[in-house]
């Protein structure tokens, strides 16, 4: 059985060089600005070992990326060039 997926918005998948890196810049962008507003907060904190909130920001980010990708593919469609 396959699943056919559309996107919420046609037309803007990444199907040219330029809406490729548009895409890509936006999800650089996104998480990016997380990561570095995560990091800031944890650095607020005094009690935390440099071990601990490296990894702190290590798994928000993570997580972030993965959040990020999964709405970027169910707005554009982004990535399912590399499903096939």
């Amino acid at each position: 059985m396959y699943y056919i997926y559309m996107p919420i918005i046609k037309g803007f998948g990444a199907t040219t060089i330029q809406k490729a890196f548009i895409l890509n810049a936006l999800a650089s962008a996104m998480v990016a600005s997380i990561a570095v507003i995560t990091k800031d907060r944890l650095d607020r904190r005094k009690n935390l070992r440099v071990r601990d909130k490296y990894l702190g920001v290590f798994l928000i980010t993570f997580m972030i990326s993965l959040i990020v990708f999964y709405c970027l593919f169910l707005l554009f469609g982004f990535g399912r060039g590399m499903l096939a």
